[in-house]
């Protein structure tokens, strides 16, 4: 069966098109190099797509990690090219980032947790606003949706608001902040 010219010249372009929106990349791996005057050597920075917080909510009770994972889609190729043309725009350093909470209860007690909010860089989580009932020796994992972060950031000021009770655990209103580290692995040059 032989195809009209005009059919193809369509199918064409449909093929094409999908083959470059099903080959988007992602470019949240940061690198940078900077001289280390203590070994006198010069460093090779790579950062990846995950930032991490992990903290103990109540010593020795309720362990509270936080999880970012950074998701920048972009064509082949098109972020080194204006990264090297240095013709990159303020949209081009920002990713959609999905956030999750772990919870694990090392103690014998049920805790209840009520989380008021949790910010990233001043930018509230949209679904930080709950309640968790951790049963003792249990352990949850929360998603909490999807904010914009600068790619060139290597540490996330983390806000957390909470009212935290259980048995015998007094029921307290805390808000703490952290600094959330970016995944980084380091090279030096020999």
């Amino acid at each position: 069966m032989k195809l009209p010219i005009k059919n193809l010249s369509i199918f064409s372009l449909v093929s094409i098109s999908l083959c470059l929106l099903t080959s988007c990349s992602t470019s949240t791996h940061q690198k940078s190099s900077a001289y280390n005057p203590d070994t006198q050597e010069v460093e090779h920075y790579n950062y990846g797509p995950l930032y991490q917080l992990k903290a103990e909510l109540i010593p020795e009770n309720l362990v509270f990690t936080l999880v970012t994972q950074l998701e920048k889609k972009t064509l082949p190729g098109a972020y080194t090219i204006k990264e090297y043309t240095r013709r990159l725009l303020p949209n081009d350093y920002m990713a959609k980032s999905n956030t999750s909470i772990y919870l694990q209860n090392i103690s014998e007690q049920t805790i209840s947790l009520d989380l008021i909010t949790i910010s990233l860089e001043n930018h509230h989580l949209p679904l930080s606003q709950r309640s968790i009932m951790l049963p003792a020796h249990d352990t949850v994992s929360v998603p909490l949706g999807e904010i914009s972060i600068d790619l060139r950031l290597t540490t996330l000021n983390t806000r957390i608001e909470y009212l935290i009770s259980g048995p015998g655990i007094q029921e307290e209103h805390l808000e703490k902040e952290f600094d959330m580290l970016r995944k980084i692995t380091i090279k030096k040059d020999k």
